[in-house]
């Protein structure tokens, strides 16, 4: 069997078995998702309540969902088997697949995730990159935690992540609709830092670390198996802006 036959019997082998029977993690999931943990490094408790009392997407979710369509707007339709073969293939220079789908076991524990560009070479994790939409221009911890847990997932996988860099690219929220990020002409796809009339950007890039990121998995899967409690943020702002603020025994506005 060739690699990326095993990488892809291996994933949907993961993929198979949520879909075969109801989960033993809380709130009945079957695996947790990368953005869920990058979630809990936000506020655990508001995961908590997400997850209790449902509530439709707010418009800023909207907006964020969007600004990443956009993004991905010139990518080529590809298979998920067809993007593992392409991840392989020797080439002088890294390719980019957009939207890669991972999932491995950790500790018999699926783990699932989508990662917005993934760039590879012969199988090497060259570059993992993840995309925010905020009205913050700061690269805040669950960022690294998701974009790191991705680039962890890939080498789970079996993919090479021994040298990987991930990248944070964090866009002003009006720069959702913008229609140089579909043609991707927009200037930060060629600098660090970018600002124009329509809004703003920066991207920081980073040396993938598997000890650290081991260490906050570990810390996120204690609460899906009940190990312990929801953790609530101790920063204001954050419940001024909770859906669930009024549902919230730990508000702190």
């Amino acid at each position: 069997m060739d690699i990326a036959n095993q990488i892809s019997n291996q994933y949907n082998a993961v993929m198979d078995c949520l879909h075969a029977s109801k989960g033993k993690l809380r709130f009945g999931r079957g695996a947790i998702s990368i953005s869920s943990i990058a979630q809990q490094y936000y506020c655990e408790k508001a995961l908590e309540l997400s997850f209790e009392h449902p509530l439709p997407p707010t418009e800023r979710m909207k907006q964020g969902s969007t600004g990443h369509e956009s993004v991905t707007t010139l990518a080529e339709p590809i298979s998920r088997e067809d993007s593992f073969k392409e991840a392989l293939i020797p080439r002088e220079r890294a390719i980019c697949i957009y939207e890669f789908g991972i999932a491995w076991e950790y500790n018999g524990i699926p783990i699932i995730g989508l990662v917005d560009e993934a760039w590879f070479r012969e199988g090497n994790v060259e570059l993992v990159v993840e995309r925010k939409f905020s009205n913050s221009l700061k690269i805040y911890s669950p960022y690294h935690v998701q974009a790191q847990l991705y680039t962890l997932g890939l080498g789970e996988m079996g993919f090479n992540n021994s040298d990987s860099l991930y990248r944070i690219m964090v866009f002003k929220r009006e720069c959702f609709d913008c229609p140089r990020l579909e043609d991707r002409s927009c200037g930060i796809f060629n600098s660090i830092n970018y600002q124009c009339d329509k809004g703003e950007s920066i991207t920081s890039t980073y040396q993938f670390n598997r000890d650290d990121i081991l260490k906050d998995l570990d810390w996120a899967v204690d609460f899906w198996t009940g190990k312990r409690k929801a953790i609530p943020t101790k920063v204001k702002a954050k419940c001024r802006a909770c859906q669930h603020r009024t549902l919230c025994e730990y508000c702190l506005v």
